[in-house]
Formats: structure tokens, C-alpha cells, sequence
């Protein structure tokens, strides 16, 4: 009898044991699951934040670009021909999230470009694994008095950037606006 006891004590002792080790089992798994579900948002939030600093050499690539053209008239002028210079921007209102990530795709590939898709490839600096699409629109705003003190007027274009990670999983949008001063006219 006493026997028999014993051997009850141990069979509990072992099921409780089993279902203690398959709790264990299961918190492992679940907070493995969560570290791997953070490490994974913070690589994608890091790509983005590296996608948005390359955006900036991205930036003073097309604002060297604006500044040997125009010197001393507007990009309307200076610009054309320009791959990077979208002189006809959609009619407004513009869509939500323009440019659609459609555009940037037209835009990229040479064999769909229409007039109304264009972009440049920005050469980034070898140690940048970035890649960027950069194009110039104008806004149709013009301010005789925010360069005054030269005698110039202001025109003011619409700087867009897409900027793709080198796996391609994750991009930046950026819009800048550009004030250019030329000679009044």
C-alpha cells in the first residue's frame, strides 16, 4: 500500500514537472517571438533613418545642380532638358502621397518615361549603399521681394527625393522646397 503511495507521489511529481517545463517552453517561445518582432522594427526603423541621411546628399547633389544652372534665370529656362526637371507637374489638386511609388517606378525605367515622369539617378559616394531619385518641379510661386536686397526675384521649386535601401525593402519620401533668387525681368 504504502508502494502504491509512493508511486502516486512520483507520477504527480512528474506531471507537474511536464507541465512546468511546457509553460517554460512556451514563455521561451513567445519572448523569443517578441525579440525577433523588435530587432526586425528596429533594423526597418534604422534603414529608413540611413535612407533619410542619404537623402540629405541627395539634396545638395540637386542644389549644386540648381545653382550651376541657375545663376541668372529660372529653371524654366536653364533647365530644360534636364532629366531631373519635370517642367509640366500633374495638374493640382495633386493626389494624397504624391508621388505615388508607382511614379518613381515609371520614373526609373526608360522604356515607360512619359513627359510627365522624369527623374534623375543621383550619384551617391561609394561608401553610400543607398540609391536615389531625385526630380525638381516648379510650384508656380514667385516672391519679388524675398531677394530685394539685389534686385532679384524669388522662384520657388518643389524638391522630391526617393531614396531605397540596397536590399530595396525600405525607402524615404523627402520633400524640400527650393528658393532660387534670379535677376528680375
Amino acid at each position: 500500500m504504502q508502494k502504491l503511495s509512493l508511486r502516486r507521489q512520483r507520477g504527480s511529481a512528474l506531471l507537474f514537472a511536464l507541465v512546468a517545463l511546457l509553460l517554460v517552453f512556451l514563455g521561451a517561445i513567445f519572448t523569443l517571438r517578441g525579440v525577433l518582432t523588435d530587432s526586425g522594427l528596429t533594423d526597418r526603423f534604422s534603414e529608413r533613418q540611413k535612407d533619410v541621411q542619404a537623402s540629405d546628399l541627395a539634396l545638395q547633389w540637386i542644389a549644386n545642380q540648381i545653382a550651376l544652372l541657375g545663376t541668372t534665370q529660372a529653371l524654366e529656362i536653364s533647365a530644360t532638358g534636364q532629366t531631373w526637371y519635370l517642367s509640366s507637374p500633374p495638374v493640382p489638386p495633386l493626389p494624397i502621397g504624391w508621388p505615388l511609388p508607382a511614379y518613381w517606378q515609371t520614373c526609373s525605367s526608360s522604356s515607360t518615361r512619359t513627359s510627365t515622369d522624369t527623374c534623375a539617378q543621383v550619384p551617391m559616394p561609394a561608401h553610400v549603399p543607398q540609391s536615389a531619385l531625385v526630380f525638381v518641379e516648379p510650384t508656380g510661386r514667385v516672391d519679388p521681394y524675398a531677394c530685394n536686397t539685389q534686385g532679384l526675384t524669388a522662384i520657388y521649386y518643389d524638391v522630391w527625393i526617393h531614396t531605397t535601401d540596397a536590399r530595396g525593402g525600405v525607402s524615404a519620401d523627402t520633400e524640400s522646397l527650393y528658393k532660387l533668387c534670379v535677376l528680375s525681368g
